[in-house]
């Protein structure tokens, strides 16, 4: 048995699920609970329950997009009832590549990819960047990265179609309807700053 400071390290003798690790939140008089992952349906529902009982719950999911995340939790088994009932918002987030700012250069977009900007709002009269690649980037042509994301904010007609297990479409056309930016319209900023590539965006997003 190894004691630091506080902490009590020790040989595993048994493989230990959330469940045991992780007593029931609503027993610890916890505001906001912390779930690194939500990997199956038994953390899900930890999560759902806490979140029910008045804990604010963040946790990540691996999915596409926003609008995934409800479609994932119910093959996970939790019912739609309880999704709606508890779940406030969905963030997507991905990173893309930042373009060197050494050997980035500028370019006057063609006419399929002036349509791609105007599809994404990204404005289809700025230049197009790409880089080449120098020592400074290791000719790779990228230099660091940034984030862009997809806010699905939930709703109360969000939560009926939840409820009544709308298609996932049929969700995220609602959000869209909204104002809900998909993660391509979100990557179209860094592109139209001359942050990225288009081809970057288009890599990490679908639509």
């Amino acid at each position: 048995m190894i004691r630091i400071a506080g902490l009590t390290l020790g040989a595993a003798a048994l493989s230990l699920s959330v469940l045991v690790a992780a007593p029931a939140p609503e027993k610890q008089k916890l505001q906001k609970v912390d779930l690194s992952e939500m990997r199956d349906g038994e953390t899900a529902g930890i999560a759902l329950q806490a979140a029910l009982t008045g804990h604010l719950v963040l946790a990540t999911l691996h999915t596409n997009d926003a609008a995934g995340a409800v479609v994932r939790l119910v093959d996970m088994g939790i019912e739609p009832f309880l999704v709606a009932s508890s779940l406030l918002g969905v963030l997507a987030q991905r990173l893309v590549r930042r373009l060197c700012p050494v050997c980035r250069r500028a370019h006057e977009p063609d006419g399929a990819e002036r349509a791609l900007l105007a599809n994404g709002n990204g404005g289809a009269s700025h230049p197009l960047f790409t880089a080449p690649g120098c020592e400074t980037c290791a000719f790779t042509g990228y230099q660091g990265r940034s984030g862009i994301f997809e806010l699905l904010l939930i709703d109360d007609e969000s939560r009926r179609l939840i409820h009544d297990r709308a298609a996932e479409a049929d969700l995220r056309d609602h959000a869209r309807s909204q104002g809900m930016k998909s993660l391509r319209e979100d990557g179209m900023r860094w592109v139209k700053a001359g942050e990225t590539s288009l081809e970057e965006v288009l890599r990490v997003s679908r639509e």
